[in-house]
């Protein structure tokens, strides 16, 4: 398993193709320019030749980081899933929430952040299905990542709970449904070019927090008075 070494980010990196004037790319780099091709088309029909021309160096160089097509179609997924881990972490290392609502808020704003890399394994993870004789093990890291999200989840909405800013609610079942939520959005996006990710998500934040009963504007109201 290739891991991420990747500077905190606060917008969407640059994917796909790689321009003339870039230094020959490395491990991560590969693993991103893969990523896409293997989103735009199926595994069967990308090849190594056609990852290299995307990043404007030798099939060899690819095979000195990966030992085969399927290994670096691992790494792809994993390098995402990386790194919107990593993502979540500089928000909740750096104290940027007040209370479960902000953390959750956070977890919103990753996907957003990282949309197009994250809908890129939405529509890999579709096909991964008719391809389990060839990469039987291809699927773990997106059932880690799921895995995760929802330990995440599950946790700042059990502190929510305890806190007493959010009805008691089944966390498992709301984690799900947020999961679930931005997956769709993800989708969508992948469909409609025009389609408003931001306001969405900004919406179903509001219909999130109703349902959980946290009222943002008393919060507001009592920040605003200490």
């Amino acid at each position: 398993m290739v891991r991420s070494t990747k500077e905190k980010r606060k917008t969407e990196p640059r994917l796909g193709r790689r321009s003339a004037d870039q230094a020959s790319p490395g491990a991560n780099d590969l693993a991103r320019i893969a990523l896409d091709l293997f989103a735009e088309r199926h595994f069967a029909s990308v090849t190594i030749r056609d990852i290299s021309r995307a990043a404007g160096i030798n099939s060899a160089m690819i095979y000195y980081y990966y030992e085969s097509k399927e290994q670096l179609f691992r790494a792809a997924i994993e390098n995402a899933i990386d790194e919107a881990f990593e993502l979540f972490s500089s928000h909740s290392d750096s104290k940027n929430y007040d209370n479960a609502a902000d953390a959750i808020g956070a977890w919103f704003d990753v996907h957003v952040v990282l949309h197009k890399r994250l809908r890129n394994v939405v529509k890999i993870s579709l096909d991964l299905k008719g391809l389990m004789e060839v990469l039987p093990d291809a699927n773990e890291p997106v059932e880690r990542f799921y895995r995760h999200e929802g330990e995440i989840l599950e946790k700042f909405i059990r502190e929510g709970i305890e806190k007493g800013i959010f009805r008691k609610v089944e966390p498992a079942a709301v984690a799900t449904m947020i999961s679930a939520s931005l997956d769709g959005v993800l989708a969508r996006s992948l469909i409609l070019d025009d389609f408003d990710m931001t306001g969405t998500v900004a919406e179903f934040k509001k219909t999130l927090w109703l349902h959980l009963g946290y009222d943002v504007e008393k919060r507001t109201l009592r920040q605003n008075s200490v």
